[in-house]
């Protein structure tokens, strides 16, 4: 086998038939981990998959893990189920990997109107939680960038040196996922930000690969009650789990600030009372989010 692929699949059957290539090719293996092992997405990978059912949703990093533990090739590849790829993305990605040119490669990502989104990120510790979440919108501000750098604004043209990206898609050496599995103990959110943290205490070498573009064509950008919930819990608790208690307590205004920014946002962008309610909730259920996280 060249590459395993994992597809953490949840409920999205056109999502999958979309993503799956009509034929796959022999030295690809491709496993879905089906989520609440829904009868639908069983039917759509018996045909050109292996599936891995879980009897509840145990979050993305524990399906994750749970499908590369079935992996046989040397790279894995995980990924959403809503998005885009093409079998050369995948190849390309996972040559870099075995070339030995990096341990883990990340490609760029586009929305689906050819936005960019952020794909590349800072490691999480209060300076720049400040900084990339609190203070600076996910787009580049041009007179604000300049002299300034903001991983998430950053648009490398060639293959570069990273600490940490999202994880809609990643090539990574099975051994080393295998080793360092994602920790599941976020359900949601933030638990790409510990692994790659804990690759980065390892050495291990993770590589932005601008030639590969990815089409993100899911995701909500509300902040629900229940995601800002998780929002701050985790990114209290992954400043916790890397760093101090310490700077999870200096974490958690910055990361109720960083709600704040996109409640203006909406407000800002006229989004609808219907929304900015929602916000509002969101930051509300928020505050008591923080006892969770120690």
């Amino acid at each position: 086998m060249t590459l395993s692929w994992v597809i953490v699949a949840f409920h999205r059957p056109d999502a999958l038939r979309r993503l799956l290539p009509a034929v796959i090719p022999s030295d690809f293996e491709v496993i879905v981990v089906n989520v609440e092992d829904d009868p639908t997405i069983a039917a759509i990978a018996s045909e050109r998959a292996d599936a891995v059912p879980t009897p509840t949703n145990v979050g993305y990093a524990a399906a994750v893990n749970a499908g590369a533990a079935r992996a046989t090739s040397d790279v894995v590849i995980f990924s959403n189920d809503d998005l885009l790829v093409t079998v050369d993305d995948l190849r390309a990605l996972a040559d870099a990997v075995q070339t030995g040119q990096c341990d883990v490669a990340l490609p760029a990502l586009i929305n689906a109107d050819g936005g960019r989104e952020p794909a590349i990120l800072a490691l999480p510790t209060p300076v720049a939680i400040l900084k990339e979440w609190a203070l600076l919108p996910d787009q580049p501000v041009p007179l604000i960038g300049r002299g300034l750098r903001v991983e998430k604004w950053r648009r490398p043209v060639a293959p570069e040196p990273v600490q940490a990206g999202t994880a809609a898609l990643v090539a990574v050496r099975t051994e080393l996922l295998q080793a360092i599995p994602m920790p599941e103990s976020y359900f949601l959110y933030w638990e790409e930000l510990e692994w790659f943290w804990r690759l980065r205490d390892q050495e291990v070498a993770v590589q932005f690969r601008p030639e590969v573009v990815v089409t993100t064509i899911g995701g909500r950008t509300d902040v629900r009650p229940e995601k800002a919930r998780l929002l701050v819990r985790n990114a209290v608790r992954c400043v916790r789990r890397t760093q101090s208690r310490r700077a999870a307590v200096v974490t958690l205004p910055i990361v109720m600030l960083w709600q704040l920014r996109l409640l203006l946002q909406a407000a800002v962008r006229r989004s609808g009372r219907q929304s900015m309610t929602s916000r509002l909730a969101g930051c509300a259920a928020a505050v008591g989010a923080w006892r969770e996280a120690w």
